[in-house]
């Protein structure tokens, strides 16, 4: 039977890699990924459903279209093949060699595998966009964040997701109110979107390649014309509801037994309601860690950018390990913020001895540093636990 599922989520996700190449060439240009349908992009003709199935139409049209017979870049077979393996491979290590304990049988834990699988093709596609545009889709780790706070609110409590305290998830749900507060003060001109009047400064010349056509896309780096530790006072006052919220939230807890022993009843498992209880709790516990995940860099980048003076790390890696949370809880993209750099680091060592130059945003490490926690999560857990106990309020 496992041979049976590893062939048949290898063709799923071979078609999912299908689609992230779309996703990955027009989301960040702002065009549908819906219309125009698959085509040429040098001679405009339609491509025919025989010649878009996933891995084997490239290799049977031997990289070129039939139409114009101009080259295909050989990145979509790459791409295709590499979330097939991904998508695979994750059922493989979590159901056969059993490198995690508590996956449960996949009848009864299929949609945690979807969340993980999710996330590891969103982390692809957000990867492969950075690399080429220094950009991150937040459309894409938006709507990872989005499926997995659903698919964990009906699937209820599972090993995979570490479960918090009931005021612990109250504070969350204040927090994420405190966010929408704070949107809307920015829609009302209220708060100011931060180094919105920096000028920009180009980084580098990103390569992209469609199928037959290349153009140049020119990334965007940090803030120039503009004092950054004012700028970054912006996103302080855009934080302010949401601290203020959540730690009010805390306090009535504290100050009202009362209240607390009525809010902590709508997440006793072992109360009236334990089904329902069960199912509000995997739901906090995402939403807790897409929020923990989210405050790890984008606290960093608040203190670095007061700190140094100058624009530290990218809004989009704080959405990039917010969805981590999301799908796998606050421990993930705990430990994956503190691997990140080691990987990056590996890297730049590589660059040096070959003395060749070189630069990767800080996506992809986030990415990788998130993929070696989901799959060492219980030799890295054990570790950490002897030395660092979670807070009480956990």
């Amino acid at each position: 039977m496992d041979w049976f599922w590893l062939i048949f989520l290898f063709a799923i996700g071979s078609c999912v890699g299908s689609f992230l190449n779309v996703v990955i060439w027009r989301v960040p240009r702002g065009q549908s990924i819906v219309f125009p349908g698959s085509h040429c992009p040098t001679c405009g003709q339609p491509i025919k459903w025989y010649d878009n199935i996933p891995l084997l139409s490239w290799c049977l049209l031997r990289g070129r279209c039939r139409a114009c017979k101009v080259r295909i870049s050989p990145r979509y077979l790459l791409i295709e093949a590499t979330t097939a393996v991904l998508v695979a491979g994750l059922y493989g290590c979590y159901y056969i060699l059993d490198i995690r304990t508590g996956i449960g049988s996949f009848d009864e834990s299929w949609m945690v595998y979807a969340a993980h699988a999710a996330l590891l093709c969103g982390l692809l596609a957000c990867s492969v966009v950075d690399i080429d545009l220094w950009v991150i889709p937040l459309e894409v780790v938006w709507c990872v964040s989005g499926l997995a706070v659903i698919l964990w609110a009906i699937h209820g409590p599972h090993p995979f997701m570490p479960t918090v305290s009931a005021v612990t998830i109250g504070a969350s749900l204040a927090a994420l109110f405190g966010l929408i507060i704070a949107i809307m003060l920015m829609r009302r001109g209220l708060i100011q979107p931060s180094f919105i009047d920096a000028s920009d400064k180009p980084f580098a010349n990103a390569s992209v390649k469609d199928k037959g056509q290349e153009t140049h896309a020119v990334a965007i780096t940090s803030a120039h014309g503009v004092n950054p530790r004012k700028e970054v006072m912006w996103e302080v006052a855009f934080l302010a509801p949401s601290i203020a919220l959540a730690g009010g939230f805390v306090l009535m807890m504290k100050l009202s037994p009362g209240a607390r022993e009525a809010w902590e009843g709508l997440f006793d498992v072992g109360g009236a309601h334990p089904k329902l209880a069960g199912h509000l709790v995997a739901a906090g516990s995402a939403t807790f860690g897409y929020l923990i995940g989210a405050l790890w860099v984008w606290g960093i980048r608040i203190l670095g950018t007061l700190l140094f003076g100058k624009e530290a790390m990218g809004m989009g890696d704080v959405h990039i390990l917010a969805a981590v949370g999301a799908v796998c809880g606050w421990i993930v993209p705990s430990a994956a913020f503190f691997i990140a750099p080691f990987l990056g680091l590996l890297w730049a060592l590589h660059l040096w001895v070959g003395k060749r130059q070189g630069e990767l945003p800080y996506g992809p490490w986030l990415a990788l540093g998130s993929l070696v926690v989901m799959l060492s999560y219980d030799a890295l857990r054990h570790l950490f636990l002897q030395y660092i106990a979670p807070p009480a309020l956990l």
